[in-house]
C-alpha cells in the first residue's frame, strides 16, 4: 500500500471542542513514544515505581509486554499490506511529534524501516496532527477513547488505571468521565477502587507472581457492596482478600462472587475469618449443597455477566454485530424456553 503525502487540513470535534487538525505523512524517527500511553500501566506501576520518568526503551517494553501475540500478528498484517490505514495521533513538541495514540505502529514502522532500509513506505507514517500548544484534556480524551474498548484483565486494569489517574490525578469528575466513555457510574467506580486497592495492597506484594495481572477481575468483583460490608462486618480487610488472591485460596475470579453467600452465613463467616476461604466453601456446602454444583455455578457466572454487560456491548449483539455472541445467546434462550416448558 503506496502511502501519500499530500498534506490536507480539516475541521473536527474532539471531546466536543472543534479542532483544526492537519494530515501529513511525517518522519518516524521523528515521533518519541508516548510515556504516559496507558498501555504501558503495569509496566509503570511495577517495573518502574523508582522513578517517575519512563525511558523510550522502557516505553517499548511496556508496550509489547503482555502483548506480544497481538503486536507480532499486527506487524505482520502491516507489513503484509504495506502500511496501515489508520492515522496515528500526534501533539507537536518543539520539531519533534509526541505520538498521543498509535505508538504501537509507530514501533512496528521502525522494525520495518530495519528491516526493509531502502524502502520508502516505511520512513514515514501518515499521522493526524494536533494543533500547537493543545492541552493535556485534548490528549488525557485521545488516550481514553483509544483504549477504553478492550476485555481481557490486561485491557481492562489499563483502562482502570487511566480512569483512576484522571479522576484522582487531573481532578476529572465522575460526571466528566462518564460523559466520555458513555460507561455507567457504577462501572466507572469498581474499576477505579479495583485498580487502587490492586496496585496499592496486592502488587506490592504479589506482583513476583507471572499470573498477577490475571488477577484483575478479583478485584472488580470485590467491590460488590455485599461483599465489602461482610468483610468488614467480620473483622476482615482488603489485605485479607489479597493474601486469598496471591496466596491461591480464591482460584477463580468467579469464586469471589461466593464471598456474598459466605456472609449470609454466620458460621461460613468465622471459618473464613479464622481458617480462610476454602474452608469457609467447604462449612458453606453444608447449608448450599448446591453451591457444589457446577451446573449452577456456570448459572451464576452467567447472570452476573448479563447484568453487568455494558451498554457498548448490548448494542453490539442486538444490532447483529457480533453475530458470535447473538446465537449463544439465542441457543441460551432455547435451552431454558426448552426446560422452563418441559414442566407444563
Amino acid at each position: 500500500m503506496k502511502q501519500s503525502s499530500e498534506r490536507r487540513n480539516y475541521r473536527t470535534s474532539i471531546a466536543g471542542i472543534p479542532k483544526n487538525i492537519e494530515i501529513d505523512d511525517i518522519p518516524t524517527d521523528d515521533i518519541e513514544l508516548d510515556e504516559d500511553n496507558p498501555r504501558i500501566g503495569y509496566y509503570r506501576d511495577n517495573l518502574s515505581r523508582m522513578s517517575d520518568h519512563v525511558s523510550q526503551e522502557g516505553v517499548a517494553y511496556g508496550i509489547k509486554m503482555g502483548y506480544l501475540v497481538e503486536y507480532n500478528r499486527l506487524k505482520d498484517s502491516i507489513e503484509q499490506n504495506g502500511g496501515t490505514l489508520v492515522e496515528i495521533w500526534v501533539a507537536r513538541k518543539g520539531d519533534k511529534y509526541l505520538c498521543i495514540d498509535g505508538n504501537t505502529r509507530v514501533m512496528i514502522y521502525r522494525e520495518l524501516q530495519s528491516k526493509y532500509p531502502n524502502k520508502p513506505e516505511w520512513q514515514k507514517i501518515k499521522a493526524k496532527i494536533l494543533p500547537k500548544n493543545i492541552d493535556d484534556r485534548t490528549k488525557d480524551f485521545l488516550r481514553l477513547m483509544a483504549h477504553l474498548r478492550g476485555v481481557n484483565d490486561w485491557q481492562v486494569y489499563e483502562r482502570a488505571r487511566l480512569l483512576y489517574l484522571l479522576w484522582y490525578n487531573k481532578g476529572y469528575t465522575e460526571e466528566e468521565l462518564r460523559n466520555t466513555t458513555k460507561l455507567s457510574l457504577n462501572d466507572i467506580r469498581r474499576w477505579r477502587e479495583a485498580y487502587r486497592t490492586m496496585n496499592e495492597q496486592f502488587l506490592p506484594k504479589y506482583s513476583h507472581r507471572s499470573d498477577a495481572l490475571t488477577k484483575f477481575s478479583y478485584f472488580v468483583e470485590y467491590q460488590n457492596p455485599k461483599i465489602l460490608n461482610g468483610m468488614k462486618r467480620y473483622g476482615m480487610n482488603a489485605q485479607d482478600f489479597c493474601d486469598w488472591v496471591g496466596n491461591g485460596e480464591i482460584p477463580r475470579g468467579q469464586d469471589v462472587r461466593l464471598l456474598k453467600t459466605i456472609f449470609e452465613s454466620k458460621s461460613a463467616a468465622e471459618a473464613l475469618r479464622t481458617r480462610g476461604f476454602e474452608a469457609a466453601k467447604d462449612e458453606l456446602m453444608h447449608v448450599e449443597p448446591a453451591l457444589g454444583s457446577k451446573l449452577f455455578e456456570h448459572v451464576e457466572e452467567c447472570i452476573q455477566g448479563l447484568r453487568e454487560m455494558t451498554r457498548e456491548e448490548e448494542h453490539e449483539i442486538l444490532s447483529d454485530k457480533d453475530p458470535i455472541k447473538l446465537r449463544m445467546i439465542n441457543e441460551l434462550r432455547k435451552e431454558l424456553d426448552g426446560f422452563l416448558g418441559s414442566g407444563d
